[in-house]
């Protein structure tokens, strides 16, 4: 969950991919506005795969 500390925001992080020996790793960082939530947003691996593409 995002959350401002002392005028600093806090950005979730997530990782995919095997490692770079065997592949390439993508990372992506998102910083989501706590006064406008995503209903429904959750851990993707809990999301069907039908859900997890809508949001």
């Amino acid at each position: 969950m995002d959350e401002k500390i002392d005028g600093r925001y806090i950005a979730g992080v997530d990782e995919v991919g095997r490692g770079p020996l065997i592949g390439a790793v993508v990372a992506a960082a998102v910083i989501l506005d706590p006064d406008q939530p995503i209903e429904g947003l959750a851990d993707s691996k809990r999301l069907t795969e039908k859900r997890r593409n809508y949001l």
